[in-house]
């Protein structure tokens, strides 16, 4: 029972019906900044502009531990190809093992249920304007016991830089496309038959800004939704610490929907994410947390090697 309401938690807090793990952290640097940053490249996360660069050859890898025994785990690597960026991404998430039974209450063995996505993306700076584009797309397979769903995905957008300002401005729109197996609505656990198995299509908008008196970058995300009517606005930041230590902390609007009015801290630290960065050489290690207002944390672990 725990482990369908932490689902019901990553789909129903969303606000966005159909499948859920398109909005699970599997990222712990997007994790510590609540969802905002998405101007910054993040390979291993679930949500970004696809028109983000990295300037470096990159591999990364990402754990994120949900409660009642759900995780995520996420491996990708950026090189340079074709004048731009090539990033390939391979991402799971786990809701774990379950005891099947029949209408007799009578077990009929254990089973698993769990979403994958495999993607490849592509992003470029044009030579002569200070823009990139990018785009994204990929397979999404989803399995309940012998039950499936499989969708073909895509998203694309654009970044405008400001580089007196040290400021961009990112559009994107993310999760287009169609489902070619749907599964039953008869199992489906979070959505009614007429909802179901619907790709959470969004547009983002979203700028970043590197505070001229403080060592910070700030990131202010807007996000729309366009199957159903509801916005989110995320704000988070990058503090530069001494010794290549970075501080990330992040929140946003969900912290309305979260708010059970239980007690005063739940109401403050709902939907807020922290998170610490060390960089050693090539190599950057981070961990982050993630609180729901209804209860819960959310942890993660990143590792990033340059090479």
């Amino acid at each position: 029972m725990k482990k369908y309401l932490i689902i019901l938690m990553i789909g129903q807090l969303f606000a966005i019906p159909g499948f859920p793990g398109f909005n699970a952290w599997t990222s712990s640097s997007r994790l510590s900044m609540a969802g905002a940053g998405l101007l910054i490249k993040i390979p291993t996360a679930a949500s970004g502009n696809p028109a983000t660069l990295s300037f470096n050859r990159l591999f990364s890898t990402s754990f994120v531990h949900y409660p009642a025994g759900i995780n995520s785990q996420a491996v990708a690597i950026v090189f340079p190809k074709f004048n731009g960026e090539l990033t390939y991404v391979l991402r799971r998430l786990s809701y774990g093992i379950f005891e099947g039974l029949d209408e007799n209450a009578i077990p009929t063995g254990h089973y698993i249920s769990s979403d994958t996505w495999i993607s490849a993306g592509y992003s470029k700076h044009l030579k002569n304007y200070p823009i990139s584009y990018g785009f994204a797309g990929g397979f999404f397979y989803s399995n309940l016991d012998s039950h499936l769903a499989t969708a073909l995905y895509f998203s694309s957008g654009m970044i405008w830089y400001w580089k007196e300002q040290k400021s961009a401005l990112g559009l994107s729109i993310d999760n287009m496309g169609f489902i070619l197996q749907s599964i039953d609505g008869s199992i489906d656990l979070l959505e009614t038959t007429e909802n179901k198995d619907t790709l959470p299509v969004k547009i983002s908008l979203a700028i970043t800004k590197q505070l001229a008196h403080l060592p910070l970058t700030l990131s202010i995300d807007g996000v729309h939704s366009l199957y159903k009517d509801y916005n989110d606005i995320f704000i988070g930041g990058i503090f530069q610490l001494p010794y290549d230590i970075n501080l990330k902390w992040g929140t946003s609007t969900r912290k309305l929907d979260q708010n059970i009015r239980q007690d005063i801290w739940r109401s403050i630290l709902g939907a807020t994410g922290f998170g610490l960065n060390f960089n050693v050489g090539s190599t950057k290690t981070g961990i982050g947390t993630y609180f729901y207002g209804i209860g819960g944390w959310v942890t993660g672990l990143d590792l990033s090697v340059r090479f």
